[in-house]
């Protein structure tokens, strides 16, 4: 290669960048100083441009004396030889990592070498401009000097003939004279020294001249040598860039057949983890079918247990009221045999005062007819007297023996009378102390009568009062207990009815996880054939720079050849993370799922557990009858549809709401007798008019129970079909078709 100079006047000017350092470094040393021995000596200070041309020659000097003689091609071939002997008659069966690295090495020791190649031929530029440059400045000082020295002429030849001119004109004038010989001597002497400056001027000049010649042919001579080299390298350079491109094109086929063994175990792997995510798909959804069964019989056995429980309680609790309303019936005839003696008593209190005053008046009466009789007796006593007295008178002689007699007689009598009379007395004494007590007593027995009868009937006051409070209050808590009833009866029937809809939404949800996975496996296989198509992409882009290595420089290539197996590791490892990452979603998903579907079958569960168990057995009579029965229930399960992708169980959500409202619009019957979300009178024989196949789930349903039994309609004469028994109608089944998927359980009251 041949440069020329900035001013075109040394002519071409060879540049090598591949000769050895030692001749240019001696060549450099002899310019330098030629350069410092060939300047002149009154010549003026070196200007900044050639202070900063000779401190670069000085680092290059520097740069190429320290560092050491730079290997071409060749020896850098010769080297990777040396220290990777086995890597042109390598088995294919090496170890790949290890010919990678040793590539890694030798591309990085190559582009280390390009760059000091480069460098030192930045600086062998760099010193050849500079060394123009000073030529150039040598030879426009030189021309700078020529000038001075012509003018210096010009200027001394005037004054040389100007002293001769006043010499002639002024000899007259000694003063002027003298002065103008000093001037002259003066003159000479600047004469004489300009002369001789030109002349060593003269002579530095064709000396630089002669040294600039022998200098620039010497460099002519040197840069004709470094161009040979520069091609004997050359050819040295395409020999090695041949042998380089042949182990470029072995090491490529090797990388193809490494890429195309990589392609088919990814492949492989591929195939192995989609197989294996579908394996584990399929694995999950098995067991989530088996934990809804699992989770479908224990909520039965537990609905079971729950009714046997409510069942007991409900019996204990009716003992109880049949206990507390007889104790209630036995209060109040109690009550009333007290309100039947009060007024026995009182009936006595006055037939008593009755006899009181009776036997008062009696007793006046009895008193009056004695003393009368006792008035009209000594009377008749009186003229009994005279009547004996004249008797006695008259037949003194013949009755005075029966006189005595008499007289003892009346003694006697008297005596009698005066005893009867005492006693009469004592009688009358005692009645009227015993009428005085009575009449003392009487108010004694009225007063208290009439306390007793306050006491009485403020007891009865006290008694209607209590009684009155707690059938107000029992009455308050019956009304408040029936809206409480009510409203969890409200709760817990949108529970119930919202549980097919929750498990809808739960079967919805698996489906739609399903689809989801389906959608990703899918379009994950897309974009892996997306990248495969981009790999073979990059492996057709790789060979055509392949290819272009014969005519470029290789490091480049092999450094973009890594860069893109480097992105093609990258994309592969991305694309790994990428499978494991969605495995792991999946799992935790389907983890997540499962976990707060029994959260939610728990919570539903313990809500159910604590409505019946806490609250549930004290409802009255009246508001039992809008509870749902929680006795053994009928359970209808759709069959898997022929239809479906994945087979699930269905119903038809029209007719189950249709069939729901039916229901919720009949009024509520008696406890004991289908009501509610119950199974209507007659559904065996009403499932062919109103809602077709809804009893037995369609026409290929079947009833599954936990015992066959008549079901609670009004009457209790109709039965359920037998359990496991087929549809026998000739219409198409409309349930079988539904659009939404799920799981729907259809209760019936059994006893």
């Amino acid at each position: 290669m041949v440069g020329e100079g900035p001013a075109g006047i040394w002519g071409p000017v060879p540049i090598s960048s591949t000769a050895s350092w030692a001749p240019r470094g001696e060549l450099l040393r002899c310019f330098l100083a030629e350069l410092a021995d060939s300047s002149p000596s009154g010549a003026s200070a070196p200007s900044q441009p050639s202070a900063v041309t000779l401190e670069d020659l000085g680092l290059l000097l520097a740069g190429g004396l320290a560092s050491p003689e730079p290997l071409n091609l060749e020896e850098l071939s010769e080297r990777y030889e040396s220290s990777h002997p086995t890597s042109t008659a390598s088995v294919p069966e090496q170890n790949t990592a290890k010919r990678w690295s040793q590539l890694e090495q030798w591309v990085v020791e190559l582009q280390a070498e390009g760059a000091r190649l480069r460098v030192h031929k930045q600086r062998c530029e760099r010193a050849t401009w500079s060394l123009l440059g000073a030529l150039l400045q040598v030879r426009a000082r030189l021309e700078l000097q020529g000038s001075e020295l012509r003018q210096l002429r010009q200027e001394a030849w005037p004054a040389a003939q100007a002293p001769e001119k006043e010499a002639l004109e002024f000899s007259g004038l000694q003063n002027q004279m003298q002065g103008l010989d000093k001037r002259l001597v003066e003159v000479r002497e600047a004469l004489s020294q300009l002369r001789r400056r030109q002349a060593q001027l003269e002579a530095e000049w064709k000396g630089a001249e002669q040294e600039a010649g022998l200098r620039l042919a010497k460099l002519t001579d040197l840069l004709r040598q470094e161009e040979e080299g520069r091609e004997v390298a050359c050819s040295a350079l395409r020999k090695d860039q041949e042998d380089s491109s042949r182990r470029v094109d072995l090491e490529v086929a090797r990388m193809e057949a490494q890429m195309t063994r990589l392609g088919e175990e990814v492949s492989l792997r591929f195939l192995k983890r989609e197989a294996k995510l579908c394996g584990f798909l399929q694995k999950s959804f098995l067991a989530l079918e088996k934990r809804m069964r699992a989770s479908e019989s224990s909520r039965l056995r537990l609905e079971g247990s729950l009714r046997g429980e409510l069942e007991s309680r409900w019996e204990k609790l009716r003992g109880l009221m049949e206990e507390r309303l007889r104790a209630l019936r036995g209060q109040r005839e109690q009550e009333n045999h007290l309100l039947e003696q009060c007024q026995g008593l009182d009936a006595a209190v006055a037939q008593l005062t009755k006899f009181v005053q009776q036997n008062q008046a009696s007793l006046n009466r009895v008193l009056l007819a004695e003393e009368k009789a006792w008035d009209v007796k000594g009377r008749l006593e009186e003229s009994q007297v005279g009547e004996l007295t004249a008797y006695v008178q008259e037949n003194l002689e013949a009755a005075q023996l029966a006189g005595e007699l008499a007289r003892q007689e009346m003694h006697g009598e008297l005596a009698l009378l005066r005893e009867k009379s005492q006693a009469l007395e004592a009688s009358v004494v005692q009645l009227a102390g015993q009428v005085k007590e009575l009449s003392g007593r009487l108010p004694a027995l009225s007063s208290r009568l009439d306390l007793q009868e306050q006491m009485l009937g403020l007891r009865l006051s006290e008694v209607k009062t209590e009684w009155e409070g707690a059938e107000r209050k029992s009455l308050e808590d019956l009304a408040r207990w029936q809206k409480e009833v009510a409203a969890h009866l409200r709760v817990v029937r949108e529970k119930l009815d919202g549980l097919p809809q929750k498990i809808e939404g739960i079967s919805d949800k698996c489906l739609l996880h399903k689809s989801d996975s389906d959608l990703r496996i899918s379009a994950e296989g897309k974009a892996r054939e997306l990248e495969v198509g981009a790999l073979r992409q990059e492996l057709a882009t790789l060979l055509s720079s392949v290819q272009l290595l014969k005519e470029d420089s290789p490091g480049r290539k092999i450094a973009e050849m890594q860069g893109k197996l480097a992105t093609f590791q990258n994309q592969i490892m991305k694309l790994e993370n990428c499978i494991q990452a969605n495995k792991t979603i999946q799992n935790l998903k389907f983890n997540s799922e499962a976990r707060l579907r029994t959260q939610e079958v728990a919570a539903l569960r313990e809500t159910v557990l604590r409505l019946w168990s806490e609250k549930g057995p004290q409802a009255p009579l009246d508001s039992r009858k809008a509870l749902p029965s929680l006795a053994r229930q009928r359970v209808f399960i759709k069959d898997s549809a022929p239809g479906k992708v994945a087979p699930v169980n269905c119903w038809g959500v029209y007719q189950a709401m249709r069939w729901a409202a039916g229901i919720l619009e009949r009024p509520p019957g008696p406890l004991g007798q289908g009501s509610g979300l119950g199974v209507p009178r007659g559904v065996g024989q009403e499932c062919r008019g109103h809602v077709p196949h809804l009893w037995t789930g369609g026409c290929s349903g079947r009833c599954l129970s936990q015992s066959s039994g008549p079901i609670r309609g009004q009457e209790g004469s109709q039965r359920s079909p037998t359990a496991g028994s087929r549809c026998s109608s000739s219409h198409p089944c409309s349930l079988s078709r539904s659009k939404r998927a799920g799981l729907v359980l259809i209760r019936a009251e059994v006893p």
